[in-house]
């Protein structure tokens, strides 16, 4: 009896010391498990936060973007302005393409038809007088005038034809964000219509 009974306690010990490993074991298993969860909750977690800082930068680059192109077509409408307030050609000497003798290439000032702004440049923007316009630090205006055949307005021309483009390019940065242009008729030259945008807008319309 009493052999057999020591043998049940062995057995009996033994059995208790397995499940014991076996829920070490089970333990360390779920503690294992849950660490892994966890890194996997870090990883995705960091992916979340540099996806919404990514849109959150791209948005703020949006804004600065469209307030850029903003402020370009003011800069750009309000230098066409005065351009289109000048004289078609040269109202007082010879007339020639671009500036006339005292016409400064560094001061609009001097400036009183609409040619005489072609090839101008200027950074920072500044007013007619010379004076800045103030904290436009890297903006960048261009002024292009070209003359157009009364014919055809997608052609230059190298004469006169009584219609010259004017295109006003605002970059801020190096970057374009703003152009305007415009088309400037002039008074009646030999051979050329009055009205070559009134005939070339019949024309398109097939109006009589």
């Amino acid at each position: 009896m009493m052999t057999r009974y020591c043998q049940e306690r062995r057995s009996d010990g033994a059995t208790r010391r397995r499940r014991g490993i076996q829920r070490s074991s089970f333990i360390l298993h779920s503690s294992a498990f849950s660490l892994a969860e966890v890194a996997v909750s870090v990883v995705l977690v960091g992916g979340l936060l540099v996806a919404a800082l990514t849109t959150l930068g791209g948005a703020a680059a949006g804004r600065k973007s469209m307030a850029d192109r903003g402020m370009g077509a003011l800069l750009a409408q309000d230098l066409m302005a005065e351009i289109l307030r000048q004289s078609y050609k040269e109202p007082v000497d010879t007339a020639t393409f671009g500036r006339e003798t005292g016409e400064a290439g560094d001061l609009r000032a001097t400036y009183d038809d609409v040619d005489d702004y072609h090839g101008w440049i200027e950074s920072p923007p500044e007013h007619k007088d010379g004076a800045e316009f103030g904290n436009l630090t890297g903006w960048y205006r261009e002024v292009q005038v070209y003359r157009l055949d009364a014919s055809d307005l997608t052609k230059t021309a190298t004469v006169e034809t009584g219609v010259k483009q004017i295109t006003v390019t605002v970059k801020h940065n190096d970057v374009v964000v703003a152009s305007v242009v415009a088309v400037r008729t002039g008074p009646v030259e030999l051979g050329v219509s009055r009205f070559p945008m009134e005939r070339l807008l019949k024309d398109a319309l097939q109006i009589e």
